[in-house]
């Protein structure tokens, strides 16, 4: 997959490119529906696949104060397009001049006028533009004038439920990790940079990687979770604890993320792992002693065991 930035446009790059547009944060099995319709138009006029990204995502600059988080880096969100199939991904920088460009200028000024655009194929909620106005009966009129085909596409349901971001929020902030993992389509999955702790858990057996993800990137539920680890070497079990560590810490004010790696003893500090959710495995407790705690991870790592070998086959 080539990717590209706004500058470096043309149409010269892309041939008879069949495109979609969206922000795509927690890409989810309702969007591989549109990565497929994509592929199948291009394949039909043997053309190419394009996917037209914004970064950053539009509410963390149009509502500065609030505490946005997002389901998806721009890497991971990159790398699931990449596997998609898809020929060309382009990522637009997002900022208060852009989010003033009306719909019909950004088709014809870009999609048009920069790549080529001969077929766009939007999602059942898709809108794009100024104050959202590129709705479908809006490009449907602009496709008109202009001179391309545009596809809509119905909504994606999984069983009863339709599949959104949204809901995938909702299982996050439970601690549903499975059921998110179910309309995403893979496994959550969280990449930070190993960074010192109070190294507490070496004392007592269970050493833990303390890691910062990226600060907007959505944290599940509070709670123990079996994760899978990967590291240099390759893929560990590990299970993982976000929380506040009530039976070590009195007034803990911010969240802390610590997995320890099962059968691992490598130093970490400054390297970036990635721990991908496989279940909770319950609440994060406040235990009478240290003892008491070592007892309960002794549990869990049985239980997190268990959970991941099942989740590995």
């Amino acid at each position: 997959m080539k990717v590209h930035n706004l500058e470096s446009l043309e149409k010269s790059l892309f041939r008879e490119p069949v495109v979609t547009v969206g922000i795509f944060d927690g890409m989810h099995i309702g969007h591989a529906q549109i990565m497929k319709a994509l592929k199948q138009k291009a394949k039909k006029i043997k053309g190419e696949s394009v996917v037209v990204t914004l970064w950053p995502h539009p509410r963390t600059i149009l509502f500065p104060g609030k505490d946005i988080k997002l389901l998806n880096t721009l890497e991971e969100k990159q790398a699931i397009i990449e596997k998609a199939g898809i020929d060309h991904l382009v990522v637009i920088p997002f900022d208060i001049n852009f989010s003033k460009l009306l719909a019909q200028n950004f088709v014809k000024d870009i999609l048009i006028e920069k790549m080529g655009l001969r077929c766009l194929v939007v999602g059942f909620d898709n809108h794009f533009g100024h104050n959202k106005e590129g709705n479908f009966n809006v490009l449907s009129k602009i496709a008109s004038d202009l001179g391309f085909e545009v596809i809509h596409l119905d909504a994606y349901f999984e069983g009863a439920e339709r599949v959104s971001s949204t809901g995938i929020r909702v299982f996050l902030e439970l601690g549903e990790v499975d059921n998110a993992a179910r309309l995403l389509g893979y496994s959550y999955k969280l990449t930070g940079e190993v960074v010192k702790g109070k190294m507490l858990g070496q004392s007592i057996g269970f050493p833990t990687a303390n890691i910062e993800p990226a600060a907007f990137k959505m944290l599940p539920r509070v709670g123990v979770y079996a994760v899978a680890v990967d590291v240099e070497e390759g893929r560990f079990m590990g299970m993982l604890n976000i929380g506040f560590r009530p039976t070590v810490e009195k007034l803990a004010l911010h969240k802390t993320i610590e997995v320890h790696i099962i059968d691992y003893e490598s130093d970490l500090y400054g390297k970036k792992i990635t721990v991908t959710f496989a279940k909770r495995l319950r609440d994060e407790m406040k235990f009478r002693s240290i003892d008491e705690l070592k007892t309960q991870l002794e549990t869990d790592k049985i239980n997190a065991v268990e959970v991941l070998q099942r989740f590995s086959n």
